[in-house]
């Protein structure tokens, strides 16, 4: 069941393929607001990875729980705009949030898509072309305001080798993107479900692009 839920949540993120948030250099200069795409084959194989690698992020000093914290919870309390696409089942609401690092800007998106029930359960963390211009409706995040921050050694900017020192063997790797893929069994009220977190992570130039992650529990 849960590689149906991955694949229609590929679907939903690749419904804008013609977004103004791209990996693809071909995409650069445009204003960003949408979530970015990633490369992705048409089926994954069965998940590698032992445990649960991303469940949380932290923006602004604010922790977000996947599967848990409300999107307009977030959106409250970071002041943000929220951002929407699709129905029914490719329904997809976002916030976007920009800044800069050491290594140039970045941008990220919280997202919730419609096996979310309005809680965040996905995220995308790339880095920005210098040319990339966000959007009014992505809000800054400074610094100061504590950044984004991951609960694992992963970020933008690091090479395959110390990704794979953070995460292990990829389940899988597809032309420039690597993906990561975890799932286990679990009961919930006396009932069965198939709990699953990818990680998937777009290379350029030998280096960490951007970063996309889901967490879904389904039966």
């Amino acid at each position: 069941m849960s590689r149906v839920v991955i694949a229609v949540l590929f679907v939903i993120t690749c419904v804008a393929a013609a977004q103004k948030a791209s990996d693809s250099p071909s995409q650069a200069g445009l204003l960003i607001w949408e979530p970015p795409t990633l490369e992705f084959p048409d089926t994954l194989p069965r998940a590698t990875i032992p445990q649960v690698m991303i469940a949380t992020v932290r923006v602004a000093n604010m922790p977000i729980v996947l599967e848990e914290t409300a999107l307009n919870d977030v959106q409250t309390r970071l002041r943000a705009d929220m951002g929407h696409r699709g129905d029914a089942s490719e329904a997809l609401g976002w916030l976007c949030f920009y800044g800069t690092d050491a290594n140039g800007r970045w941008a990220l998106w919280l997202e919730s898509s419609e096996m979310g029930g309005g809680t965040v359960d996905g995220f995308a963390l790339q880095r920005l072309d210098r040319d990339a211009k966000p959007d009014r409706r992505c809000r800054m995040v400074r610094k100061d305001d504590g950044g984004v921050e991951l609960p694992i050694p992963l970020r933008l900017g690091l090479t395959e080798t110390q990704v794979r020192k953070s995460l292990g063997r990829p389940t899988v790797r597809y032309r420039s993107t690597v993906i990561f893929d975890h799932e286990h069994e679990e009961t919930i009220h006396n009932e069965p479900f198939t709990a699953s977190n990818t990680v998937a992570i777009a290379l350029r130039s030998g280096v960490v692009w951007a970063i996309q992650v889901w967490k879904t529990t389904s039966n």
